[in-house]
């Protein structure tokens, strides 16, 4: 027969339904139910021994309903049942109303066993959690066989037993603060193990610490404990959560600075609570006047230790913005491909000095921690393939919020300053080909033709012309914006030289000119207008007059080259003369051309566009 496994959410409430029953009869009976006084407030040191009981209860609940497989949970839970049994024995003594005799003695057994148990528990776990120590089980058999034997002995001692049981305590406890340094040692190698650790020690020195400096070592030197005993006991809520939160393993990647933050809060007070009590011991100095010199004391040692302690245990991730900017942009700028990728590895190296970084085959969208916080997955900027970074700090430490916010603004720099560097690179791949069109299409051509000219004149001018178009290039290359007014002034004295060669007279009208430069399309149809127009001036018109008129119109640049010359049939000689792909060029951006020629000479109007 085959039964179906209790859910864990039946397991918790039937358990907690279990423990909380004597917790609220104990709280009923504080409250003097059922007596002929009738009901009242329980006494203050009731509370802090049931709520104790009541959280250790519910947390071992809680643990046994979803890890009760675990050898650890089982010993935690262990734990809780006798701080529970503690707990509850010392409550009785706070009940209002006489108490007989087989009560006292079973409440003195109770808290005496449950204490003593508690410790005994808690060597174990320690033993094993989160490392496994080597001689475990014998650190457990010699902790059950030697407090066993003393709690035992106590009960028939000379020395109170009430007040035996806080030496035995007392004993446990240094044990257990032991095992638990040993553990840090030990999970050295191991950042989860190490993580969990820390935690844990940071929270059993807070809270067997408090207790033991505030209850256990004044009563085991016959001196009056700082606080009352029942008060202690709410140092070991701060022990059960912290366990609770490490068996789960709830975001243990962030715990090690919780941890810290932790111990140093909860120190500074005990620090001030037992020099505080020195003073009054040692120097019978009142209450007033020795809390004010423990204050100061305190604050004089202890708060530059504790900034000494945080910059040697919790080194905080590099945040410096301009750093980051500047170590982003070398990975980015880098020559090549592979040099960028090498860069970007050897930045992820030097920012978490993982132990190993590993190439990841799928696609991230952004970072993530995963396992625990012992990788952090680094999607790729830029290109790159995703990385998964292995134990931060050699090993020494986990992945933290802190780490994860990192890697993502480092890959956010890397990846906008990879975009301007490729924008840069198409920028730079245009202008190339820019040049080398003009190269080719203007300068080479002239050139060529120059060389074949067959008269000076013809060479003079084609190199004037590709004087002008190499001026152009250089311009054009070093991104020089350019007046139209100053354009216009280069290409008039160009024309004027070419047209007092020819012998001819130059009449340039130009009024004044927006400021702003023109399109860059519109420039070199401009150019090769004029230049093409006074050339045919030159060659063919027999003209001995040019006027030449600039101004704006209508948005548009208007253009009119007037010659007195004997002018030509369009319809026949326009294309052959190479106006006709002027006129293609012109009305293709945009703009107009016209020509009109008869025996008193020829004319082109023109508009080219200002604006894109």
């Amino acid at each position: 027969m085959h039964f179906r496994p209790v859910p864990a959410a039946v397991t918790f409430a039937v358990l907690t339904t279990a423990l909380m029953v004597p917790v609220l009869g104990m709280l009923a009976l504080g409250t003097g139910l059922g007596s002929d006084s009738g009901p009242a407030l329980p006494a203050i040191r009731l509370w802090p021994c049931l709520v104790t009981a009541s959280v250790a209860g519910v947390l071992c609940a809680w643990i046994w309903s979803l890890r009760a497989g675990e050898s650890a949970a089982r010993l935690f839970c262990a734990s809780g049942a006798a701080t529970y049994a503690f707990c509850l024995g010392a409550a009785v003594f706070s009940l209002p109303g006489p108490l007989t005799d087989p009560v006292v003695t079973a409440a003195i057994a109770v808290n005496v066993i449950g204490a003593s148990a508690f410790g005994i528990v808690m060597i174990a776990l320690f033993a094993r959690y989160p490392s496994r120590l080597p001689g475990a089980q014998t650190i457990t058999l010699a902790a059950l066989l030697l407090f066993g034997a003393w709690t035992i002995a106590a009960f028939f001692g000379p020395v109170k037993i009430l007040i035996e049981i806080h030496r035995i305590t007392l004993a446990e406890m240094v044990v257990i603060l032991a095992l638990a340094a040993a553990q840090i040692v030990v999970a050295r190698a191991d950042p989860v193990a190490r993580a969990i650790a820390i935690w844990l020690g940071a929270a059993v020195g807070i809270g067997a610490g408090g207790f033991i400096a505030l209850v256990a070592l004044p009563n085991a030197i016959l001196r009056p404990a700082l606080v009352p005993e029942e008060f202690g006991f709410l140092f070991f809520v701060i022990i059960y959560i912290a366990l609770a939160i490490a068996l789960v393993r709830y975001r243990i990647f962030g715990l090690g600075r919780w941890a810290f933050q932790l111990l140093f809060i909860v120190a500074a007070g005990l620090a001030v609570l037992a020099v505080d009590a020195l003073i009054i011991v040692v120097l019978a100095m009142d209450a007033a006047r020795a809390t004010g010199i423990a204050l100061l004391l305190v604050a004089l040692a202890y708060l530059p230790a504790r900034a000494w302690l945080w910059q040697k245990l919790i080194a905080p991730p590099r945040s410096d913005g301009s750093v980051l900017l500047r170590e982003a942009a070398g990975v980015a700028l880098a020559p090549t491909g592979p040099e960028r990728e090498r860069a970007w590895r050897d930045l992820l190296a030097e920012s978490f000095d993982p132990l190993a970084i590993e190439p990841v085959a799928e696609r991230y969208g952004e970072a993530v921690i995963d396992e625990e916080g012992r990788s952090l997955l680094v999607p790729g900027p830029d290109g790159f393939a995703a990385l998964r970074l292995r134990d931060r700090n050699r090993g020494r430490r986990l992945f933290s919020p802190a780490d994860l916010a990192l890697a993502r603004e480092l890959g956010a720099l890397v990846a906008q300053l990879g975009e301007a560097r490729s924008a840069y690179d198409r920028g730079v791949a245009f202008e190339r080909a820019r040049i080398a069109q003009d190269i080719h299409d203007n300068i080479g051509a002239h050139l060529l033709t120059a060389l074949h000219a067959p008269s000076n004149a013809r060479k003079d001018e084609l190199i004037r012309e590709t004087i002008g178009d190499l001026r152009d290039v250089i311009r054009n290359a070093e991104d020089e914006p350019l007046a139209l007014d100053a354009l216009l002034a280069d290409l008039r004295i160009e024309t004027a030289d070419r047209v007092e060669l020819a012998g001819l007279e130059l009449e340039w009208t130009m009024p004044e000119l927006p400021d702003a430069p023109p399109p860059r399309e519109t420039v070199r149809a401009l150019r090769a207008l004029l230049r093409e127009a006074v050339s045919n001036v030159l060659r063919h018109a027999a003209a001995s007059r040019i006027a030449i008129t600039i101004a704006p119109d209508d948005g548009l640049l208007g253009l009119t080259i007037a010659d007195d010359g004997t002018g030509f049939d369009p319809a026949v000689s326009c294309d052959g003369r190479g106006l006709g792909n002027m006129r293609r060029r012109i009305e293709g951006l945009g703009g107009s051309f016209a020509l009109t020629s008869d025996p008193q000479g020829t004319r082109i109007v023109a508009g080219l566009p200002l604006q894109t």
